[in-house]
């Protein structure tokens, strides 16, 4: 019996234990969640870059980590430049391309 009333106060203090941790308020000075941090990135950078000539990219990011064909070739047809993964927000930075008399960037995907 004495055992039975240990578990059930070890269990009690363990969601206790839990639902503290899940209340703590987040400090003035921490940073915002991943999830929020990446989504403005991938706003910021669609702003910045969507329909510009990929040879602009190129020019301010130096050359991808690695250039992808999108199977199919995609509708619209295009390709994909992938960057490594930034350190702020652990995205790796992906570009996907659209084929034509000037190559130009359709969209950015932080992945």
């Amino acid at each position: 019996m004495g055992n039975g009333r240990g578990r059930i106060a070890a269990a009690g203090a363990l969601a206790l234990l839990a639902l503290g941790c899940t209340m703590q308020p987040r400090r003035a000075d921490a940073p915002p969640p991943l999830n929020a941090s990446r989504a403005a990135r991938e706003a910021q950078i669609n702003a910045q870059w969507q329909n510009h000539p990929v040879r602009e990219l190129i020019a301010r990011w130096g050359p991808p980590r690695q250039v992808l064909d999108i199977p199919g070739g995609g509708n619209p047809p295009g390709f994909l430049l992938l960057y490594p993964r930034d350190a702020g927000t652990g995205c790796v930075d992906t570009f996907s391309v659209l084929y034509g008399a000037v190559a130009r960037v359709r969209s950015y995907h932080c992945r």
